[in-house]
């Protein structure tokens, strides 16, 4: 797969605040028990691609703000997605240009490996406040978020690809 060149276009902030947006609508959608085991951190995916794209937009800042959102979204232990959100795109800022050029198969791999930190560090923090392991299936949803990385980045292209006369 190859890189588009598209994502060398500037970027409306509105095209940015709207997919964070989505993105904790979703964490706040009501899904059945089951669903939730899988379905991979959309905030935490769009932080990742927001931040190895557009670096002088979305930063260490915004992650950390988005991540105090999250908390509060979701009801979770107050920082811990601040924190996890903060060292990961921390982890993209200090490779972000060798990233940037890899192809979308080597960067959903690079994501799996960020969305597992992401999860590891949420499991740290709750265990350091005294709960219990919340077992290995919670390590399930990088994995779907690293299989939907090439469609994520090729729809938050789509808006910046020239039309053909």
């Amino acid at each position: 797969m190859e890189r588009p060149q598209e994502l060398l276009k500037p970027v409306k902030r509105r095209l940015i605040y709207l997919t964070f947006a989505l993105a904790l609508i979703v964490e706040l959608v009501p899904l059945p028990v089951g669903s939730v085991r899988w379905l991979p951190d959309f905030v935490g995916m769009l932080i990742l691609y927001w931040v190895l794209n557009q670096p002088s937009r979305v930063g260490i800042g915004t992650a950390f703000l988005l991540g105090l959102i999250a908390d509060v979204a979701t009801a979770g232990l107050f920082g811990q997605h601040a924190l996890a959100y903060t060292i990961t795109a921390y982890l993209v800022l200090l490779r972000q240009r060798q990233l940037v050029m890899f192809n979308l198969g080597v960067q959903a791999i690079v994501v799996l490996g960020l969305l597992q930190v992401n999860q590891l560090i949420m499991v740290i923090a709750r265990m350091a406040t005294g709960s219990a392991f919340v077992g290995w299936s919670f390590f399930l949803p990088p994995l779907v978020g690293a299989l939907l990385w090439p469609l994520l980045t090729n729809l938050l292209v789509l808006p910046y690809r020239q039309r053909s006369l």
